[in-house]
């Protein structure tokens, strides 16, 4: 709890009182409550500075300030006709003496409303002060998710999608047009599709998780041509049609697959893709290849990254035998 907004509101207060206290009173009077107004308005703004940082961990003065508003409002009202209570009874009966029962038989209404109406002059300021501030910590915090989510999309796409791939694939095509004119035509017409997918779909954050399976099962075929008996996979259906996942998702997968197991005929690359628990895992068989080096992994890490920004992780289980990587949907 900051102190500075506290004690700059307390003197204030204690000072319009002071104020008022020095036009109908005397100036003896006035110097000798000085004490007791600064006591007594230091404990309303505590007190309202407290009750105001317990109910924004509950409320948002961003998404819902009406409600926000009256709850805060309605509950200082109680609170400072407690504090007001609570401090007369410090002072009338512990301090000075009075018992419990006098003091009871003298509460003035009236001065009850007086200070309540007062204290609610303080809450406005914590008010306005809490509101602003939440407004715009909100507002910066939603611009700098948007900032980083395209930020990684960006390197998303730029890391997974760059030339080297476009490279391997059109060496797989030239050699595909003298061998097998018709397998060239088919490789070509995936290779289109691929880039076309992300031309389409790259200003989304989530796309259709049937859309995204297309294009695996596009990008996979691909894959399947180049590597051919060094690579089987198998895909799930049928999908929910509403069910969405962050886009090019089950592609950083694969291409992480790829990059980092040994293809051979001997003992090919087996990937599962396949919907469980509210999941998609991509699980493959593991072939380290020996100069991995566990490398950094980048297009991985931007998919957690990416999952991280929609409120949401992804899970990774690693044995001996297999990766599998689980992917959060959503509906």
């Amino acid at each position: 709890m900051k102190t500075k907004p506290i004690i700059v509101t307390s003197i204030l207060a204690a000072a319009i009182v002071f104020s008022i206290d020095m036009m109908i009173g005397n100036y003896q009077i006035a110097w000798r409550h000085a004490p007791y107004i600064l006591i007594y308005s230091l404990s309303f703004s505590i007190g309202n500075m407290l009750y105001f940082s317990f109910i924004d961990k509950f409320l948002s003065w961003y998404k819902n300030p009406e409600k926000t508003l009256i709850i805060s409002i309605l509950g200082v009202i109680p609170l400072n006709a407690l504090i007001y209570y609570s401090l007369n009874l410090f002072f009338q009966v512990i301090i000075y003496g009075q018992s419990l029962q006098a003091f009871n038989q003298h509460i003035n209404l009236l001065d009850y409303t007086i200070v309540i109406l007062f204290a609610l002059l303080i809450d406005l300021f914590f008010i306005i002060r809490f509101s602003f501030k939440k407004i715009r910590e909100t507002q910066l915090k939603s611009e700098q998710l948007k900032t980083q989510n395209e930020r990684i999309k960006f390197e998303s796409l730029k890391a997974q999608l760059d030339p080297h791939f476009l490279f391997n694939n059109l060496n797989v095509l030239t050699a595909l047009i003298s061998e097998n004119p018709e397998k060239a035509e088919a490789f070509t017409l995936k290779l289109s599709d691929i880039y076309l997918y992300v031309l389409t779909q790259k200003n989304k954050n989530l796309v259709r998780l049937k859309d995204e399976i297309n294009f695996a099962k596009n990008y996979l075929d691909l894959l399947k041509m180049r590597f051919e008996d060094s690579l089987n996979y198998s895909l799930p259906k049928p999908v929910n049609p509403k069910a969405m996942i962050p886009m090019l998702s089950l592609q950083i997968l694969l291409e992480n697959t790829i990059k980092h197991n040994k293809l051979s005929s001997e003992q090919p690359l087996n990937i599962i893709i396949k919907i469980k628990k509210g999941n998609i895992w991509v699980q493959n068989n593991r072939i380290p290849k020996e100069t991995d080096n566990n490398s950094l992994k980048i297009g991985l890490q931007n998919l957690k990254e990416r999952y991280k920004l929609l409120n949401s992780q992804i899970e990774i289980e690693q044995t001996k035998e297999n990766f599998i990587v689980k992917l959060p949907i959503f509906k």
